[in-house]
């Protein structure tokens, strides 16, 4: 069997770690299985990929406001959700080097972790110009935004119940080919959940190093019994400012490239402040730690702040109520809220990769 493995950009994200995740699954289940990890904006133009990939850097970071109302407009309308879906208006513009794509790689299976190429691919079937190769869509945020093409991929990993129900009820999918996996992470991320012996806050701010720091800084003051790691990511001036406050209970950190010693991190972790991105609030959860949201980016982070904050797996961190970092009684209420979502998953990630091996067998 041959996959081809569709996530966007080069760089590190949410959508590269989903698909590192699923391969890591695969190997587990067929280790004879060929995987190809191919990054359509990348084949397409290599300087495409890298131009576009530092504009959005750029954009949503400088202006915020536009960017949520694009984001709104085309990628996660508010209104009721139909059947119709809307990829992007430039989206044609990929449809001969999508087809070229898997006409070179011949797969017989196809998985997204991002809504874009799986737009691309929807675009195809529904033409008839991609024939007898089966889709997976594996949704890396915890909401499906109108770009997926739900309507003609036959597989999909829902990051909850209500993605199934609306999966089924709206787009008519098939039960049995939606498995409730959660977020897909590496198993490298253990069960095992932390055991922290003190008071230990992980203040993360994506893989990037996007975080206004001074203010967690003051931390160190108001919480003097605690220790704060910060997470700089690629950000050297970011870890540089921390190095130089000179504070014992102040740990700089670079990016961490070894899933073992993240998972070690976590499990000395009593509490973490970060941003919402799909992938890390999945980590953070398998290991029961409480998460705190110190601000969140418009379009993703936003939808899934929401869901979670709603069922009560994430507060929003209140600088005049810095103490809830340590509130047992808070730390108790996320805890159970986190154990009953993680209750309703139906498979680990391994047993829906086996269960979509099997339906292709038949």
């Amino acid at each position: 069997m041959r996959v081809l493995m569709l996530p966007l950009f080069r760089f590190p994200t949410g959508h590269t770690k989903a698909a590192e995740a699923i391969i890591d699954a695969i190997e587990k289940v067929d280790s004879t299985v060929q995987i190809d990890t191919v990054d359509l904006l990348s084949y397409t133009n290599a300087t495409m990929e890298k131009g576009i990939g530092t504009f959005y850097i750029k954009w949503i970071h400088s202006s915020p406001k536009s960017y949520q109302l694009m984001y709104e407009k085309i990628v996660n309308n508010k209104k009721p959700k139909t059947t119709k879906e809307t990829p992007p208006f430039f989206a044609k513009f990929f449809l001969r080097k999508m087809k070229q794509l898997v006409a070179q790689y011949n797969p017989d299976l196809i998985i997204c972790t991002h809504a874009f190429p799986s737009s691309i691919l929807g675009m195809l079937k529904r033409d008839n110009a991609i024939k007898n190769v089966p889709v997976v869509n594996a949704y890396t945020d915890f909401f499906m935004n109108d770009v997926w093409a739900k309507n003609t991929s036959e597989y999909h990993l829902a990051p909850h119940q209500e993605a199934k129900q609306q999966l089924i009820q709206t787009f008519g999918r098939e039960a049995s080919r939606i498995f409730v996996t959660g977020v897909p992470i590496h198993s490298g991320i253990t069960t095992t959940p932390a055991t922290p012996q003190s008071h230990h806050v992980l203040l993360a701010g994506g893989n990037i190093g996007f975080m206004d720091v001074q203010a967690l800084i003051d931390l160190t003051a108001l919480l003097p019994d605690t220790t704060f790691t910060v997470l700089c990511g690629s950000n050297k001036k970011l870890y540089q400012k921390i190095k130089q406050a000179n504070r014992d209970s102040l740990i700089p950190q670079g990016y961490i490239t070894s899933r073992s010693e993240m998972n070690t991190l976590y499990e000395s972790t009593s509490a973490m402040v970060t941003k919402p991105g799909g992938v890390t609030m999945t980590e953070v959860m398998r290991k029961r730690i409480p998460i705190f949201i110190d601000h969140f980016l418009p379009g993703p982070e936003e939808e899934n702040f929401h869901y979670l904050n709603a069922r009560g797996m994430v507060r929003k961190l209140n600088e005049h109520k810095l103490q809830e970092l340590t509130d047992p009684t808070i730390i108790a209420q996320m805890s159970e809220a986190i154990q009953q979502y993680e209750e309703e998953l139906d498979y680990s990630l391994e047993e829906a990769i086996q269960a979509i091996f099997a339906d292709l067998a038949q």
